[in-house]
Order: structure tokens, then sequence, then C-alpha cells
């Protein structure tokens, strides 16, 4: 029965990696890219506002396949759909955090165009 448990305990300790926050890093650290929530549902926990969030985005969008993220977010307007701005690491473009519901400022060409072709795909979705 002992060997059963710290076998189990083993596993527990080796599976188990650090959930790295944004707070773990220096903000010069990250930039700003363009991103998309690709989906946005509560996460399950009765225990939670209603408005906590399991978002999944993907950024980089002028690559293929763009990069995926995952955050659980206390925020109320996260909706499948909408353009946002996520914080990428310099170093470990893996390394993302959802920054902020929006579009950059400075977009180039490609991503300004996936960008509208989105939009209009949404626009056509609820027609």
């Amino acid at each position: 029965m002992k060997f059963y448990v710290t076998i189990i305990l083993i596993v527990c300790l080796f599976s188990c990696k650090k959930q790295y926050q944004y707070d773990d890093y220096d903000e010069d650290d990250f930039i700003e890219v363009q991103g998309i929530i690709t989906s946005a549902v509560p996460d399950g926990d009765p225990f939670n506002n209603s408005s906590v969030k399991n978002i999944r985005y993907q950024y980089y969008l002028n690559q293929s396949p763009p990069l995926i993220g995952f955050e659980n977010i206390d925020m109320f307007e996260a909706q499948r759909g909408y353009p946002l701005i996520v914080l990428v690491h310099k170093e470990n473009p893996d390394i993302s955090f959802y920054g902020r519901v929006g579009i950059l400022d400075t977009l180039n060409t490609k991503v300004s165009t996936i960008l509208k072709n989105h939009f209009q795909e949404m626009l056509n979705e609820t027609k």
C-alpha cells in the first residue's frame, strides 16, 4: 500500500508544473500583438463570479497556423470573436497573456486584412 501512495506522490510532483503569471515577469519583457478570442466560456466553478471565464485566443495571426493562448480571467467583456491585444514574451512567443479587448493602433497590412475578413465573417454569420 505504501508503495502505491509513494508512486502517486512522485507522479503528482513531477506532473505538476508551475503556471506562470504575468506578475512573474518584468513588464518590459513583453510586446503587444493583435489577437482574436476564439472561445470564452464560464470556468464552471460555482464559487466564482459569472464573469470568470476560460479564454482561448489566437495571436500572431499572420502566421500559419497562428499561435494559441489560454487563460482563466475575470473579464465580463471577453466574448468569442472579439479582437484583443495579447502580451507576448519577447524571447519566447509561446508565453502569452491576455492584455485587453481592442485593436492595436499599429497593424501591418496582412493582419489588418485578416481582421477585416474576420469581422466580415462574423457579420455574415449574424444574417
